[in-house]
């Protein structure tokens, strides 16, 4: 399988040097990095690692992305990255298998797991405004660990209450279907990105790879998580500095306007404008 791989980079030159030394120890066609209208050396540091450095103005992740992946037409499938993510070559090789294997499978990704050991939400069920007004409330916070593993760890349950997707963030053997996976890591079959034209540019940043997943699935695509690969993710891009709380309530926004109810609509309206 011919898998070409794309870094969107907006200010990231600290961060370059890890995901693209990572990606240059896998079995790729090409690397290729769209720079996002950066302030800093992003552009300098990248092209130590790729000769394929695209310099674009800052239209988001999605048409970064999108920019990127025109250029390698031929490939296989495309492995998208953050630039604060790096896989190892044996969670790759599972994420390559996994889309061989099955024909049917449009996007598949791993497991996310921060430096500290801890693991992360990396796919989950179709998002809802419940699950999104609890976690701007942090309810979350209030429930125990273990009690959130025990609740990730009954299939019975799981199947009753899609929520609890969330909280299977756990490496397993399984590769099991998701309703979307987090475009900090994930591997998409070319045909199927094509399907769907790629990403929504009108999604700056946030919800592009559920809106992207939500298109597959509805085009007759699989969408899946590995369980037995993970991507580490540092979270520490450069979001933060350009407001990203703001940016994922736009985001939200965006996704229910597009593929929520009217009740949905109006609540992500409110939650977009609260200061909680």
């Amino acid at each position: 399988m011919k898998v070409a791989a794309v870094i969107v980079s907006y200010n990231s030159s600290a961060e370059l040097p890890r995901s693209l030394g990572a990606l240059r120890a896998l079995p790729l066609a090409r690397i290729i990095v769209a720079d996002n209208g950066s302030k800093d050396d992003s552009v300098e540091v990248a092209r130590q690692y790729t000769e394929h450095v695209l310099q674009l103005a800052n239209d988001g992740f999605g048409a970064g992305n999108n920019a990127a992946v025109a250029t390698v037409p031929d490939a296989d499938a495309y492995l998208l990255l953050n630039p604060d993510a790096a896989i190892a070559p044996d969670d790759f090789a599972r994420l390559v298998a996994a889309l061989a294997e099955d024909p049917k499978l449009g996007l598949v990704g791993p497991m996310m797991r921060y430096p500290d050991g801890r693991y992360g939400v990396a796919s989950g069920s179709e998002p809802s405004m419940a699950k999104e007004w609890l976690a701007a409330l942090r309810v979350d916070h209030a429930v125990p660990a273990g009690v959130k593993r025990a609740l990730a760890n009954s299939t019975l349950l799981r199947s009753k209450i899609k929520m609890l997707d969330y909280v299977a963030v756990e490496p397993s053997p399984e590769t099991r279907p998701v309703d979307w996976v987090s475009g900090f890591c994930m591997l998409v079959r070319a045909d199927a990105f094509r399907a769907v034209n790629g990403f929504d540019e009108q999604f700056f940043l946030y919800f592009e790879d559920v809106d992207l997943c939500v298109r597959l699935r509805a085009a007759g695509w699989g969408v899946a998580t590995v369980g037995s690969s993970v991507a580490e993710h540092t979270e520490s891009t450069s979001t933060g500095a350009v407001g990203k709380n703001q940016l994922y309530r736009d985001g939200m926004d965006t996704y229910f306007n597009q593929h929520g109810t009217r009740v949905q609509r109006l609540l992500a309206k409110a939650l977009r404008k609260s200061p909680v």
